[in-house]
């Protein structure tokens, strides 16, 4: 690993724990081997650790003496990542962390992890002081928030202020907005008939499907919506006429009514084709989870903001594009704000991490787990 920079203390606890979570890959289903690894991490940090029958961890860390009483803090990542950052080979390059091109870095979200168990080695080691801690290590939220919605949030009782560690941007960043999402599988059924002897006699579920998509209004359909066809699998050979052709999409907007109001749109798009060339379609929408907004009021944002400003730390409140945990949480009352944890190219093969933004981050995890009285005072 080539390093061409001088870390802190800090920086070099979190980055040699990053580097031990890309050393495993852990692509969405398959979170087996790196869950071993949190598992015993959280132990080894005093915590008393839950794992549920999805594969989701829970630890918990008691208040430090005298604090028993202060709001719980809520820390949450997600163990998986996409099937591009496996075999990851990491280096460091002027003070960045990425792969060497032929894979995803997983940065998202293993940043987040490495954050988490550094900021709970040092208040360990400094015996700082620290109100009850839950860290929630989710699986497959890659693939639709599963892990997620899977978890019994019950079970964490009550929260007074949540963190999910799991978005681009600077570290300071809050998220204050994220879409609701469906994903919506289409079949269209034509008539088989031999391509040379008698087309005419075939109805060809690939034209149904064209013309379907020919009048459906995709990719940026306003500033809140979003709609986007990922695959079409129709045919196996050239000499019969297809009589089924399927294709998946994705719809994206800040409210389940937005996104249904498109998904209507979409699926009259169907019907007119159905109507000008025969044959018929399924339309097999569902909703994979439900978008959240936060009130530029929220105590909980407020409070982040005071302290990335302590921190000297540059406080942003941004809309996303992407869903996280956050909300599955946020729609079942639970308190959590998704951050921004400095990685950029999420997903790709350029994705990155500038080191110095992943001490600011543990930093910042450090300074998010303390009790808000002492915030409050720290800021006076």
């Amino acid at each position: 690993m080539q390093e061409d920079f001088m870390p802190s203390s800090l920086a070099d606890k979190t980055v040699a724990t990053m580097l031990e979570l890309l050393a495993i890959d852990s692509p969405s289903g398959h979170e087996e081997k790196v869950r071993i690894l949190c598992v015993d991490r959280l132990l080894a940090l005093g915590l008393t650790v839950d794992v549920d029958g999805k594969g989701n961890i829970l630890g918990r860390l008691e208040a430090s003496k005298g604090m028993e009483q202060a709001s719980p803090v809520l820390l949450n990542c997600h163990m998986d990542t996409v099937p591009s950052a496996v075999q990851v080979r990491p280096s460091i390059v002027d003070g960045i962390l990425k792969s060497d091109g032929t894979t995803a870095l997983g940065a998202d979200d293993k940043a987040g992890i490495a954050a988490i168990f550094t900021a709970l080695e040092v208040i360990n080691d400094q015996q700082l002081s620290h109100g009850p801690l839950l860290v929630l290590l989710t699986v497959s939220e890659e693939i639709g928030l599963e892990g997620a919605k899977a978890f019994d949030m019950q079970s964490l009782g009550r929260i007074g202020r949540g963190y999910t560690l799991d978005a681009s941007g600077k570290v300071g960043t809050a998220i204050i907005s994220a879409p609701s999402k469906s994903d919506a599988t289409i079949i269209f059924h034509g008539r088989a008939s031999h391509a040379g002897f008698a087309p005419e006699a075939g109805i060809s579920a690939i034209s149904l499907a064209a013309k379907a998509i020919d009048g459906m209004k995709l990719l940026r359909i306003d500033a809140e919506t979003t709609a986007n066809i990922g695959t079409i699998h129709g045919g196996e050979v050239t000499n019969i006429v297809c009589d089924r052709c399927e294709v998946t999409l994705e719809v994206r907007s800040s409210t389940s009514e937005r996104v249904n109001r498109h998904l209507a749109h979409l699926e009259f798009c169907c019907i007119k084709a159905v109507g000008a060339l025969g044959g018929s379609y399924e339309f097999m929408p569902v909703e994979l989870y439900p978008g959240y907004s936060i009130g530029k009021d929220a105590p909980e944002l407020n409070y982040f903001e005071k302290v990335c400003k302590r921190l000297g730390l540059p406080f942003a409140a941004v809309p996303t594009g992407g869903g996280s945990d956050a909300n599955i949480m946020r729609n079942q009352g639970i308190p959590v704000i998704t951050l921004g944890i400095g990685y950029s190219g999420a997903h790709t093969l350029t994705e990155s991490i500038v080191v110095q933004e992943l001490e600011n981050l543990t930093r910042l995890v450090v300074a998010l787990c303390e009790p808000g009285e002492m915030a409050s005072e720290a800021r006076t």
